[in-house]
């Protein structure tokens, strides 16, 4: 069985995120002791300050040239790679937001070879904070859009590629090589934000690499104040659908575009959609 010493988790950072990211440190250090650490940080203001706090801890950076679209997709890529260069059993993918449950690295460790594994995550409430990580068990309460097994582990079938996510991911690193072959992994052409997991998941399931959901390797994604719908993402939201449903024939994300239609931000040309001229965002804070 694969020890948490033999596991690398790779993160993608910004420095407005630092503090969610000491707190995946904390938890790390209590559930997964040992793991290796890459954390990938593209270029944006106080990264290098960033990247010195985290050097005296010993993790693995990766600094990414960056324009003002977040490269998210070849930041993935780039630090998979690494990953996969440090001689670990088991690459875990984990969103900064994320926090790692105490048996996320043993279940992730059973997922089968040649498979990609995903485990559920749940959302803290904002009254959390930043919880001691012996305290996330009590929290959870896995996301309802994504059924996960009671026991074991579930194939999605091809037809579910929407169920995949990059909040939580598992992959060993023969695969993680194999899949930047066979297809480079991550599009990178999709910059910013949006459509770039959920076409990788196609694309997974589209070549017959094995995905499947694994009970108890909980993760915990503490809050931050988001817009419902993302409008402060509408122009990468845009950009990144017009390249999925370019290769995949339809638009993601269809129940956004649909609100965003409702508020007068974009509308419908021809089989997709494009931004009203002068229109405003101003979407409606939620929590997450």
């Amino acid at each position: 069985m694969t020890t948490a010493a033999s596991i690398a988790v790779v993160t993608v950072c910004t420095p407005g995120r630092a503090e969610h990211l000491r707190s995946q440190r904390r938890a790390m250090a209590a559930h997964l002791p040992g793991a290796r650490h890459v954390v990938v940080l593209p270029d944006r203001p106080g990264s290098r300050e960033l990247a010195a706090e985290l050097s005296a801890e010993d993790v693995e950076i990766v600094e990414v040239p960056a324009g003002p679209d977040l490269p998210i997709a070849r930041s993935r890529n780039l630090g998979g790679d690494r990953a996969a260069e440090l001689g670990a059993d088991l690459i875990v993918f984990l969103d900064v937001d994320c926090m790692p449950g105490p048996e996320l690295g043993r279940r992730y460790s059973e997922i089968p070879d040649g498979a990609v594994g995903l485990g559920p995550v749940t959302y803290l409430p904002e009254s959390a904070g930043a919880p001691d990580p012996a305290d996330l068990p009590a929290f959870t309460d896995p996301h309802p859009a994504r059924p996960f097994p009671s026991r074991g582990t579930r194939r999605l079938e091809p037809d579910e590629f929407g169920m995949f996510w990059s909040l939580s991911f598992a992959v060993r690193p023969d695969l993680w090589r194999r899949i930047r072959v066979d297809f480079g992994g991550f599009d990178e052409t999709f910059t910013g934000y949006g459509a770039e997991d959920t076409d990788f998941g196609r694309r997974l399931l589209y070549r017959r690499v094995p995905v499947v959901l694994v009970a108890g390797a909980h993760a915990y994604h503490r809050w931050h104040p988001v817009t419902d719908p993302p409008v402060d993402h509408l122009a990468d939201l845009l950009r990144n659908g017009a390249r999925y449903a370019e290769r995949w024939g339809e638009w993601p994300a269809p129940g956004w575009f649909e609100k965003f239609e409702r508020m007068g931000l974009v509308r419908r040309s021809g089989d997709g959609w494009e931004a009203v001229p002068g229109a405003s965002p101003g979407g409606q804070p939620r929590k997450a």
